[in-house]
């Protein structure tokens, strides 16, 4: 059985993010954004990560996994990008968010720069997905993700080359491309909290 993310894991968490600062990417030439890892907690205390389907009809990673999340705009800071996005596309409110650490920046191969944040869920939502965007919003508990089978790693291919990937199985979902690698970066920080 995985360890246990509660209560006294999530303070290290946040600990541990307070005293390592992210990696931060200087690649104007991508176009900045951010995404949220919505943490949840139920009421036997245990803690879950919020995932949605993309739309089939979206130009970049279209029917993937994904966190809530999108581009920034203009003038506007990466923390309040991330609660914006997140409410828009699968309607987390903003006020609920606590953003609790961020991940090193990443470069997807559709030529965004992402900024994860971690951030925790303090009420119970509702979700209400934009549906031009999201098809399905979807919890997957931490203590799953945790589990000796995942990550699965697979060789895939992407323009004539062949790249290792990280694939999470729960479920009928299978979470991998750049989700997975944020998923990842993610559990290796819970790791070092329990």
């Amino acid at each position: 059985m995985p360890p246990r993310f509660d209560a006294a894991a999530l303070a290290k968490l946040r600990d541990l993010f307070a005293h390592r600062p992210a990696v931060e990417i200087d690649a104007p030439q991508h176009r900045r954004a951010a995404v949220l890892l919505p943490l949840v907690r139920d009421d036997d205390g245990e803690y879950s990560l919020v995932f949605s389907r993309r739309a089939e009809t979206l130009a970049a990673h279209s029917g993937q996994i994904a966190f809530p999340g999108g581009s920034v705009e203009p003038g506007e800071t990466l923390e309040r990008a991330v609660v914006r996005e997140a409410e828009e596309e699968v309607g987390i409110p903003a006020s609920s968010v606590e953003l609790i650490g961020r991940l090193d920046d990443l470069i997807t191969n559709s030529g965004f720069l992402v900024a994860p944040y971690c951030g925790l869920v303090h009420e119970r939502v509702e979700y209400v997905m934009q549906r031009s965007e999201v098809t399905e919003v979807f919890e997957v508990p931490v203590a799953a993700l945790l589990a000796p089978e995942n990550p699965e790693v697979r060789l895939v291919s992407f323009r004539n080359r062949r790249y290792p990937a990280y694939f999470y199985r729960y479920s009928e979902y299978e979470i991998w491309g750049l989700t997975g690698r944020i998923t990842k970066a993610f559990l290796d920080a819970v790791w070092t909290a329990l």
